[in-house]
C-alpha cells in the first residue's frame, strides 16, 4: 500500500513517469504490468540486492537515514544496477534520488517516512503545470534516470500533512488550532 502525499515530482519527462505510476498501480490493486499497459516494457533487474541496514541504516523512526538510503542506491547504481532494500521497520528519511536500474523495493512491515522538516528539502529547478520554477526537491525523485521501479508491500509516508494547504473549514476547531500552533502561514482571510 502506497499512502499517497506529497512525495514524488520528477525533474524530466521520461519512461519514469509511467514505470512509478504503474508501480503505485500495481502495488495498490496487485494486478499484472502487461494487463495495465501492453508493449510498455516491465523494468528488469539485476538479482543484487543491499539492505539499506546493511549500509548503517536504523529503522527506529527516529535516525535519519537519508545518507544511508542514498549511499546504498549510489552503490547499485554503480555496480550495474539492482534491488535496494527497505526491511521491516520504520525509516525515517529526507529526500532520495533514484538511479538508472535501480529497483527500490519496500518490504511489507516496512514504512519509508520523509521528513516532515521542510529545511531537509532543498530548493532545486524543476517545473510546475509545464512551467519551469524553483520547487523543495521532491521526498523521491530522479532526473534523466531509466529502468527504475519501486515494489513491495511496505508504506511510503510523504508526510504530505505536514506539506499541504488546509482550508479552515475542513477542519474542526481544535485541529485548526492544533495545526496553527504548529506554525505556517495563514491567508489575509485568516482560512
Amino acid at each position: 500500500m502506497i499512502k499517497y502525499s506529497h512525495f514524488i515530482r520528477l525533474q524530466k519527462k521520461t519512461t519514469i513517469h509511467l514505470l512509478f505510476f504503474a508501480s503505485c498501480f500495481l502495488c495498490m490493486n496487485s494486478i499484472k504490468a502487461d494487463v495495465i499497459i501492453k508493449g510498455f516494457p516491465v523494468p528488469k533487474f539485476k538479482k543484487d540486492t543491499v539492505s539499506i541496514s546493511t549500509m548503517g541504516a536504523v529503522g527506529d523512526g527516529q535516525t535519519i537515514n537519508t545518507r544511508f538510503i542514498q549511499h546504498a542506491i549510489d552503490s547499485m547504481h554503480k555496480k550495474g544496477g539492482g534491488v535496494v532494500l527497505i526491511p521491516s521497520g520504520f525509516w525515517l528519511s529526507g529526500p532520495i534520488v533514484l538511479k538508472s536500474n535501480i529497483n527500490l523495493s519496500i518490504e511489507r512491515g516496512a514504512t519509508l517516512i520523509f521528513s516532515d522538516k521542510k529545511e531537509v528539502y532543498p530548493l532545486v529547478a524543476g517545473n510546475w503545470e509545464g512551467l519551469p520554477q524553483m520547487r523543495n526537491q521532491s521526498p523521491i525523485s530522479a532526473s534523466g534516470a531509466s529502468n527504475i521501479a519501486i515494489t513491495g508491500k511496505g508504506i511510503i509516508d510523504g508526510n504530505g500533512a505536514a506539506w499541504r494547504m488546509v482550508k479552515k473549514e475542513k477542519l474542526t476547531e481544535s485541529e485548526w488550532k492544533k495545526l496553527i500552533s504548529k506554525g505556517g502561514v495563514v491567508g489575509e482571510d485568516k482560512k
